[in-house]
């Protein structure tokens, strides 16, 4: 089968298990949805394997969508190191993702199990349209969709108010994003007249390193902030991260499916396939580092006063995402998506980790509620434990490499001091990291069970949910040795694989780098450690505890900003412009209307000498006027 046929396929498969679904999975035995519903992920994961091992790479071009005069937008898929990349990890985590959802969602009915299912793949087939597309059209088509996907899934439990609240925030915040995407594809074809990424690329000036001295490409950068708004509000990065923690109302498999393995990720991606247009536009490139950066330490800090165990780690992946802009911001993009594969392992493991102690909780999610489960879920302590330590950076789990690649990059980055900052930031993110994701782990798993806990004896959780989380923590603990460049030695396969689609890394490290990394994971380690024992920090900053809880107070600004006026707006406009003018103005018509007909079927009596007499009288008026325009 050829490369092309291959490429083609990768989106056919969940998009026809998707449409199989919708059309009559709800009628059909369950075992149909079961077979279906991974099985179209998981045959997306081995086209995509047959690319890799072919070495595949080619634009291919299917048909021509749109073609009027000089301007055509054809339907073309971009096979590269990096979209293979990124397919892998989407079908591969997101494969492992849905197979544990056959076993999380058993207790829904019928047709709400094929709906799930349904979602799932539509939400796959989008990613996988968004990271393959080969021009900005089809790009924002998959970006729209990714959004929908979300708005459905994270109210797939629409008897809740709550998820229907929190879906409603994913898709307002996601649709600013899609608005700034939108703008950025006009201002990139307004002046290179070209949608493909190629011809754009082929067309940027003082692109592939030559000078821009001398020229106007102030565009450039206006593009580039376009597209960072939209890379902004779909991976949850400041400002406009608010949607990401409420959407812990959906079903655990698709917090984790989100977080590890397809939305969030997005906006990184965005920004390495645009990294011909980033590395000109200077301010833009180095806004995205600054955001990175600001948002990782932000989110940290927030993840410490948390007690629900999924919004933990909600604001884990806001604080991760964070170190992969910072990575490709400065431009260490292969370290960014290295740490983003790395990511999509530890946080699958540990959001289907947490989806075996909700189930088997009730759906209990309070951690304060948990306690001593270490003794009583021990396959799934210990799988919860590797995640925790890969997202602290503990050597040899695979979260040590991939973060402290970033960090050690950012501190060797020559004459660069605004990096240097940003490092120190990453730095103080790190330990931060270990403290929460200590608390995280005493909360729920060490010392005695709570006597607020839902179920005295936790059940074990089905082996269809067991074995994707070991495959999980296998890729967590041994991940890592594909790429061991932090220590300064041993094999650097992401960067080797990328370096066609992003370019080489354009610095090295030192011995210095090295020291400070061990030196992060020691320090971090060591507040792991210590949040197992320590007294509650509130007793001595409650202030901080407030702000924290209330999260800088971002809901509550938004609300008074934006929510409150659009509000106040829409009020007046229903009660002194839309009720009495518009509204009136169609009632009144048809009142006048109405009243018409009514004085007309007065003459419609059905008496013949009424009829006769209307006629007669007509004859006499015609006869007056007639004579007295004769006599005239």
């Amino acid at each position: 089968m050829s490369n092309q046929a291959l490429a083609l396929l990768i989106l056919l498969f969940p998009a026809a298990g998707a449409i199989l679904l919708a059309g009559r999975g709800w009628r059909l035995p369950r075992i149909f949805t079961v077979i279906i519903g991974p099985g179209v992920v998981w045959a997306s994961f081995v086209a995509t394997l047959a690319l890799l091992f072919a070495k595949a790479s080619g634009d291919f071009t299917y048909w021509t969508w749109i073609k009027s005069g000089a301007f055509v937008v054809p339907f073309n898929l971009l096979i590269d190191n990096l979209s293979i990349f990124m397919c892998l990890v989407i079908t591969g985590v997101g494969g492992l993702i849905v197979t544990y959802s056959v076993g999380y969602m058993e207790h829904e009915d019928d047709p709400s199990y094929a709906r799930f299912f349904c979602y799932m793949d539509v939400f796959i087939f989008s990613m996988l349209l968004l990271v393959l597309a080969g021009n900005f059209v089809f790009l924002i088509v998959g970006w729209a969709m990714v959004g929908l996907s979300s708005y459905l899934l994270i109210g797939f439990w629409y008897q809740r108010h709550s998820a229907v609240v929190a879906a409603r925030k994913a898709f307002v915040m996601n649709v600013i994003g899609d608005v700034g995407m939108i703008l950025g594809t006009f201002v990139v074809f307004a002046n290179v007249r070209a949608v493909t990424y190629t011809k754009v690329f082929d067309a940027l000036p003082c692109a592939n390193g030559q000078s821009c001295a001398g020229g106007d490409y102030g565009w450039i950068e206006l593009a580039a902030f376009l597209l960072l708004v939209g890379a902004v509000a779909k991976s949850a990065q400041l400002p406009l991260h608010t949607w990401l923690p409420d959407a812990m109302e959906g079903p655990t498999p698709v917090s984790a499916l989100i977080h590890a393995a397809t939305m969030v990720t997005a906006g990184v991606y965005l920004v390495g396939r645009m990294h011909p247009i980033y590395d000109v536009a200077t301010y833009a490139h180095s806004a995205v580092a600054i955001i990175g950066a600001v948002t990782a330490l932000f989110a940290a800090t927030i993840a410490v006063v948390q007690v629900d165990i999924k919004r933990v780690l909600a604001y884990s992946t806001m604080s991760q995402i964070g170190y992969m802009f910072l990575a490709v911001g400065i431009g260490a993009y292969a370290a960014g998506f290295f740490h983003l594969l790395s990511h999509a392992f530890f946080k699958a493991l540990l959001f289907m980790a947490a989806g075996n102690v909700i189930h088997a909780m009730h759906d209990e999610q309070d951690m304060r509620k948990y306690g001593g489960l270490w003794a009583q879920m021990r396959p799934t302590s210990i799988t919860f434990l590797i995640g925790s330590l890969s997202l602290v950076g503990v050597i040899p789990f695979v979260g040590f490499f991939s973060k402290e690649q970033i960090l050690g990059l950012a501190f060797s980055k020559p004459d660069d001091n605004m990096v240097h900052v940003l490092w120190a930031v990453g730095f103080g993110t790190a330990l931060i990291t270990g403290f929460y994701t200590g608390r995280m782990w005493w909360l729920s798993f060490w010392g005695k069970p709570s006597p607020q806990r839902p179920v005295e004896h936790p059940h074990a959780p089905r082996l269809v949910m067991m074995v994707p989380v070991a495959i999980l923590a296998i890729l967590a603990t041994v991940g890592g040795f594909i790429q061991t460049t932090a220590i300064g030695v041993g094999p650097s396969t992401v960067t080797d694989f990328l370096e066609t689609a992003v370019g080489p890394q354009r610095w090295e490290g030192g011995g210095a780098e090295i020291a400070v990394t061990f030196l992060t994971m020691i320090l971090a380690a060591a507040l792991f450690v210590w949040a197992l024992y320590s007294r509650p920090w509130s007793a001595y900053a409650p202030w901080a505890q407030r702000l924290l809880e209330r999260k800088y107070y971002f809901d509550e600004i938004y609300e008074r900003a934006f929510v409150r006026p659009t509000d106040w707006i829409a009020g007046f406009a229903l009660r002194d412009i839309e009720r009495p003018v518009i509204d009136a103005a169609v009632v009144d018509t048809g009142l006048l209307a109405r009243a018409g007909a009514g004085g007309l079927s007065l003459t419609q009596s059905g008496y013949f000498r009424n009829y006769v007499l209307v006629f007669v009288g007509g004859a006499l008026v015609a006869a007056v006027f007639l004579i007295v325009r004769a006599s005239s």
